[in-house]
C-alpha cells in the first residue's frame, strides 16, 4: 500500500540530479560574472591611476535620499545665493536624466595641495587650487582619455564632469568611499584630507561596489575649528554653507559689489581670490596633507599671491587675458578681481565699500 506523503515531507524530498546541476551552473555563472566585474573595476582603476588620478571609487548611479533631501532644503533656504545653475535639481537627483541606463558613477580624486609662502606686504592671497592652470582643463584631458578607454575596451557609454555638471559630487564621492563630508562641507579623504579635486564618469556599465562595505574613519566629532575660523560665519551649521556669506563665493562667483558687512573680514583676511581658511584649520588636513606631484599644478600662473596694485593697474580685458589665460582667475574676470583688490586695499579716492558694479556687462 502506497503511503501518502505530507506537504512537509514533499518539501524535504531531495532534488533530482538535473535540478542540482542547473543550480550549480547558475552559481558558477554568477561567480564568474562577479569575478569579471571585479576584474573590470580593477582594470579601470589601474588605468585611471596611470593617468594621474590619485583616488578612484565606484558607486551605484543613484543619490541616497538623505543627500537629495539636504540639497532641497539648502535651496529652499536660498543658500545658493544667485548661482542659478545650482537649481537643476532633477539632474542632480536623477542621473538617468543625464545618461539613460546609467548604472555606475566612477568618482575620481586628484590631490592639489601645495605649501604657500608667507603673504607679502601689499599682496592678496590666492586659494591653493588656483595657483596654476585651471583644473577643469588639466583634469578634463585625463577624463577624456579614461572615457575613451572605457568605451573602446569595455564598450560602455559614458558622460564625464569636472565640477561642471549637475551632480552632487561630494555625495557621490562619499557613497563611493572616497571620503567623508566634514563640517566645512568639504570632502575629507583618508589620503589627502580635503585638498582634492573631484571628477566623475557616469556609465551604463554595472560595476559598482554594491556589496562592499566602505571603511568609515573617525570624522569631526566635537571639533568646530572650521566653523569658528570662518571670518564671515558662512558655516551656519555642520556641513551647511551659506554662499551669501562665503568668501569664495563673494570673491569668485559674485557678480556685484562686496556687501559692506563683509568688507572688513575680507580686507583683514586679504583673500583676493577664493579662501582656504576652513581647510587650513582642519586637523584632518594637518595630519594628511601631502604636496601634489601633479606636473600640471606646478607651473604658476596666478601663484600664491598677487600684488594688489598690479591688479588695479590692469587697464583692459585683453591685458587681463594675457596675464591670466588658462588660470581659474578668468572666472572672476578683470572687474571682479579689481573689485576684490579694492576691497582689501582701497585707494584714497575710494571708500571702504566700493560701489557695486555689474560684472556681467564686462567682456572677459
Amino acid at each position: 500500500m502506497n503511503q501518502i506523503k505530507t506537504k512537509k515531507e514533499e518539501t524535504l524530498t531531495p532534488l533530482p540530479k538535473f535540478v542540482k546541476a542547473i543550480k550549480t551552473k547558475r552559481i558558477a555563472k554568477s561567480g564568474l560574472i562577479l569575478e569579471c566585474i571585479d576584474e573590470m573595476r580593477q582594470e579601470i582603476e589601474k588605468f585611471a591611476k596611470e593617468l594621474g588620478f590619485d583616488l578612484v571609487g565606484f558607486t551605484p548611479a543613484k543619490i541616497s535620499v538623505k543627500y537629495a533631501d539636504a540639497f532641497t532644503k539648502w535651496l529652499e533656504k536660498g543658500k545658493e545665493a544667485d548661482m542659478e545653475y545650482m537649481k537643476k535639481k532633477e539632474a542632480r537627483q536623477n542621473l538617468r536624466s543625464i545618461l539613460p541606463d546609467a548604472k555606475t558613477v566612477i568618482v575620481l580624486g586628484v590631490n592639489y595641495y601645495r605649501e604657500q609662502k608667507p603673504l607679502k606686504s601689499g599682496h592678496g592671497r590666492i586659494a591653493r587650487y588656483a595657483y596654476g592652470r585651471d583644473y577643469h582643463k588639466t583634469i578634463g584631458k585625463k577624463l577624456k582619455k579614461l572615457e575613451n578607454y572605457i568605451r573602446e575596451v569595455h564598450k560602455g557609454k559614458t558622460k564625464a564632469y569636472v565640477d561642471t555638471g549637475p551632480l552632487l559630487e561630494k555625495a557621490l564621492a562619499e557613497q563611493a568611499g572616497i571620503g567623508r563630508i566634514g563640517k566645512n562641507s568639504c570632502l575629507i579623504t583618508k589620503d589627502f584630507g580635503s585638498w582634492t579635486f573631484l571628477s566623475e564618469i557616469i556609465t551604463d556599465l554595472d560595476i559598482s561596489n554594491k556589496s562592499e562595505k566602505q571603511e568609515i574613519f573617525n570624522m569631526c566629532g566635537n571639533c568646530k575649528l572650521c566653523m569658528e575660523a570662518c571670518p564671515t560665519g558662512a558655516i551656519e551649521e555642520p556641513g551647511v554653507i551659506n554662499c551669501n556669506r562665503c568668501i569664495s563665493y563673494l570673491t569668485i562667483e559674485n557678480k556685484e559689489g562686496i556687501p559692506s558687512k563683509f568688507v572688513s573680514a575680507i580686507s583683514k583676511a586679504k583673500t583676493l581670490y577664493g579662501c582656504d581658511i576652513c581647510q587650513e584649520v582642519c586637523p584632518h588636513n594637518k595630519a594628511r596633507q601631502r604636496v601634489s606631484n601633479q606636473p600640471d599644478f606646478q607651473k604658476p600662473i596666478a601663484g600664491d599671491s598677487i600684488n594688489l596694485e598690479k591688479v588695479k593697474s590692469i587697464k583692459t580685458d585683453d591685458q587681463f587675458l594675457k596675464i591670466f589665460a588658462g588660470s581659474p582667475l578668468m572666472r572672476a574676470k578683470r572687474k571682479g578681481l579689481q573689485r576684490n583688490a579694492e576691497t582689501i586695499a582701497p585707494t584714497k579716492k575710494l571708500s571702504q565699500n566700493p560701489k557695486p558694479q555689474n560684472i556681467n556687462s564686462q567682456k572677459q
